[in-house]
Parts: structure tokens; C-alpha cells; sequence
């Protein structure tokens, strides 16, 4: 659980400036949530139930703005805020 976080916490901390840098960072940052979600799912599926739905819910966001398009602000807010909220459940559960 550990190195798929700070995996994470790697692919998100550049950010980005352009569409195109940010297409590139919305797809590495989904993909590192999703590998994050997979670790949280073979720990334990009930202690992570809602960071789990937060992943859920950014990829159910990335297929309906088209994972394409994720580079346009609005729609990589859409798909950041999810995010946002899985990292900030595991600063207010550090035991997770």
C-alpha cells in the first residue's frame, strides 16, 4: 500500500502548465490512483471503501468526459477532485 501511495504521490508531483503536459499528467495521475485503488482493494475492501469509491468515481468521470480530453480544465478538475479526496482520506486516517 505504501509504494503504490508514493508511487502516486511521484506521478502527481510535477503537475502541469500546457493541455497537452496536462492530458499527459491527468492520464499518469489516473493511472497511478487506479494501481492505488487495487492495493487498497487486497488490503482490505471495507477499512477502504471510500477512497476506493473516490478512484471510482475519477475513472467513471475520465469515461464520460473521454479519457481524450482529459487536458481541458473543467473536465481534469472533474477527474482531480475525486482524487484530491482519496489523498485527503489518508491524511485524516493515517492508520490506513
Amino acid at each position: 500500500m505504501d509504494e503504490a501511495l508514493a508511487a502516486y504521490e511521484q506521478a502527481t508531483f510535477s503537475g502541469c502548465t500546457t493541455a497537452d503536459d496536462c492530458q499527459e499528467f491527468m492520464t499518469r495521475k489516473l493511472a497511478a490512483a487506479v494501481e492505488v485503488r487495487a492495493a487498497m482493494q487486497a488490503k482490505d475492501l471495507r477499512l477502504y471503501a471510500e477512497p476506493i469509491g473516490f478512484v471510482d468515481l475519477a475513472e467513471e468521470r475520465a469515461d464520460h468526459y473521454g479519457r481524450d480530453n482529459l487536458g481541458a480544465k473543467g473536465n481534469s478538475y472533474a477527474v482531480s477532485k475525486p482524487l484530491q479526496d482519496m489523498v485527503a482520506w489518508f491524511r485524516e486516517h493515517p492508520e490506513g
